[in-house]
């Protein structure tokens, strides 16, 4: 039997790995068509598309650090199967000479689909 949660925390990696390259195409490439995900502070991005253009236009701005999410908990269900991820992330800009973060919490929820594992919504809550 495969181990979804291991995939899903290998494509967790492979995701940070895409942020840290700004390579927003590759961001994009984890997320279902019709992803939404909800952004700390309340905005709410709905489709693959807007999500890969908000990336690309944050990988453009002067002293953007990147994102680095770390799951928590990985849980499987259901059949087909879903993923339910649990973790925490941080967020990174250089200003001023320093480095400024935000963190926080999420849950991502993943489905099995023809082509793997592929993220369908996103939540990230602001935290200290």
């Amino acid at each position: 039997m495969p181990d979804h949660a291991a995939t899903i925390r290998a494509l967790r990696r492979h995701s940070n790995e895409a942020i840290d390259a700004l390579d927003p195409d590759y961001v994009a490439s984890f997320m279902a068509e019709d992803v939404v995900v909800e952004i700390a502070g309340g905005e709410v991005l709905r489709g693959r598309l807007a999500n890969r253009d908000a990336f690309a236009a944050q990988m453009r701005t002067p002293g953007f650090g990147g994102y680095t999410r770390v799951p928590q908990q990985v849980i499987i269900a259901g059949e087909p199967p879903r993923g339910i991820e649990h973790g925490t992330w941080v967020g990174r800009w250089r200003a001023g000479g320093r480095t400024q973060e935000q963190r926080g919490s999420y849950e991502a929820e993943w489905r099995l689909g023809t082509i793997g594992w592929e993220i369908v919504r996103e939540t990230y809550r602001p935290g200290s």
